[in-house]
């Protein structure tokens, strides 16, 4: 069986910039174990002059060059016609996609059988834009978006929200799978003692960093020797001036600590570290640095937005609280900074959770069952 994979994926695997990847990379490592499978992954890279291919874990990787002109606007059709091309030459049994966008409209081109992988709803993503170039943006992506989701036959959800939010765009096979997590995460040695809050989030408006940033104010006045660490890329650079800015009006300088992108193994011992995850978000699909954080036994304060709800059980594992409540937000943080036997209550169920549903082993047997289910009746009609 020969499955071709597309979707955004960086050229130093050690180095996972975001959600998608890091489900493509906690996927395609199980997957790539599978006896009598050949596993392709095609991926678009900004900036790069020629076409290369590597071998990740198993996995045959081909990096094509990115559109670096008008993507947004003509729907990145550059990249869409040279993964449809190299899709052509390796003539896969079945394609899967992730996303909504360019990556999927490549796929469809082809009209080899096909499953996309739904990892956020673009259309409530995209509320935050703002000006000119904001407007566009969000007309280009919705629209897009529209039109692949309509083409649809076959779609991996990773939350009941998503399902329920695409579902009047489709007339698709739903099949429900989770996120897979980090397979090593199960067996580091981890611990909810100490003061530190971490936040595993892209510096944009989406995030709500500035509401955490103030409600670490608050929480200082109980626990005065809490510490937040925020660890993403900068995406919107104007927000993360605003955002220092915050810090400094607050006096937090010395307390807060911006990483920015780091390793993946930094990230990991950020994350055995703290004693509590937050995530403040107005819109999440089910993100993968919660699922993460729950695989160490962190409880977790979050928003009770998007899918976040399914993968977070309020009161249990964690807190859910309403977005942009900074008093909510802190009152949670201070709850269980405060409370050792809280944390370790809330530590044994995220843990519990995550073992049950998080395994990438689990979620790559699904997902091959799925490959198969698809393939069959595709190869019986031929």
């Amino acid at each position: 069986m020969r499955i071709a994979m597309v979707g955004n994926f960086p050229m130093d695997p050690s180095r996972i910039p975001g959600g998608v990847e890091a489900v493509i990379k906690n996927l395609i490592i199980p997957l790539s174990r599978i006896s009598d499978f050949d596993l392709h992954l095609i991926s678009t890279v900004q900036g790069l002059k020629n076409c290369t291919t590597t071998n990740y874990q198993g996995t045959t990787i081909h990096y094509l060059p990115g559109q670096t002109r008008l993507g947004h606007l003509t729907d990145h059709i550059l990249e869409q016609r040279s993964i449809a091309a190299l899709l052509e030459e390796l003539q896969p049994d079945l394609v899967h996609a992730h996303g909504t966008g360019r990556h999927v409209a490549a796929a469809q081109r082809t009209g080899f059988p096909l499953v996309i992988t739904v990892h956020g709803i673009r259309y409530k993503e995209v509320v935050l834009f703002g000006g000119l170039k904001g407007t566009l943006r969000r007309w280009t992506i919705t629209r897009l978006e529209k039109r692949v989701l309509t083409r649809a036959r076959h779609i991996f959800t990773i939350a009941e929200y998503v399902r329920q939010a695409i579902a009047p765009m489709t007339r698709a096979t739903f099949y429900p799978i989770a996120n897979p997590v980090d397979a090593e995460l199960f067996d580091l040695k981890t611990s909810t003692d100490g003061r530190t809050i971490l936040s595993v989030a892209a510096l944009q408006p989406r995030k709500g960093l500035l509401h955490l940033v103030e409600a670490l104010a608050i929480v200082r006045r109980e626990v005065p020797d809490a510490r937040l660490q925020i660890i993403g890329k900068v995406l919107f650079p104007e927000y993360a001036e605003q955002l220092r800015a915050r810090i400094k009006a607050l006096d937090l300088q010395d307390v807060v600590d911006i990483r920015g992108f780091v390793p993946d193994e930094e990230l990991r011992e950020a994350f055995t570290r703290c004693a509590v995850f937050t995530l403040c978000s107005i819109e999440e699909s089910s993100p993968v640095a919660i699922a993460e954080a729950m695989t160490l036994g962190k409880p977790v304060v979050a928003t009770a937005v998007g899918g976040i709800p399914d993968l977070v059980a309020d009161g249990k594992s964690g807190y859910l609280v309403p977005f942009g409540d900074v008093q909510a937000i802190a009152l949670a943080l201070g709850k269980i900074l405060k409370n050792p036997e809280l944390r370790r209550t809330f530590s044994a169920a995220a843990r519990q959770r995550a073992e049950k549903d998080f395994h990438p082993s689990a979620i790559a047997a699904q997902t091959f069952a799925v490959y198969r289910s698809i393939i069959q009746p595709a190869e019986a009609q031929s």
